[in-house]
């Protein structure tokens, strides 16, 4: 059921098989539909056109887009995020059912993605950055789940992941090898799970 860590996170902001196959099928695939059913609502296609969807619409652009979401786009990510609510309850009744292991990590990536939505809507980071922070969020999710668990994350999502973080740092050498204007620029980083945000010039 891991791929939810995915599909949570390009919805932002969202187990391995424990006792029956069949129970995981179906919690799998009602959660999976009920993102899949967020993002192809007019505003889930408002709100994640520039966000990290962990698919093949991903860029090294989105890394560097220095805006915020604009207010159509942040008006669009709350009504999203109000509806995702149901899908991330489907995904903790299974675990808490069938896999309670995992029940603390889900909890710690959907505070981690909650902290990176009111930040977009609120227009306090710009694009780019969140990106950043999702793909951050969704690598310590992968790794808290695999501990002890060699296969809980499939391995098309660990790949995907490592590609992500891949163009991530070959983004930062190039940011680093060209002059910097002279702007106000804004870093965060991850404190627990709230983010820690510095702007300087």
């Amino acid at each position: 059921m891991h791929n939810l860590a995915v599909l949570a996170l390009t919805a932002l902001v969202g187990g391995c098989a424990i006792t029956t196959q069949l129970a995981t099928r179906q919690a799998a695939s009602n959660a999976t539909s009920c993102i899949k059913e967020v993002r192809s609502s007019p505003e889930g296609k408002i709100a994640y056109v520039r966000l990290w969807n962990f698919d093949d619409s991903d860029n090294a652009a989105k890394l560097t887009d220095p805006k915020p979401l604009t207010k159509a786009e942040q008006d669009a990510l709350v009504q999203t995020h109000n509806r995702l609510q149901r899908c991330k309850q489907i995904v903790l009744d299974y675990d808490n059912r069938y896999a309670a292991w995992e029940t603390p990590y889900w909890q710690e990536f959907f505070q981690r993605s909650d902290a990176i939505f009111y930040k977009l809507a609120s227009g306090e980071l710009p694009v780019g950055l969140a990106n950043k922070l999702l793909i951050e969020s969704n690598g310590k999710f992968q790794a808290d789940v695999s501990k002890g668990h060699a296969d809980a994350v499939r391995v098309d999502e660990a790949q995907r992941q490592i590609a992500s973080e891949m163009m991530i740092q070959a983004g930062t050498q190039i940011m680093a090898s060209q002059p910097r204007p002279q702007i106000t620029s804004t870093n965060c980083s991850w404190l627990g799970n709230t983010i820690n945000c510095i702007s300087s010039r």
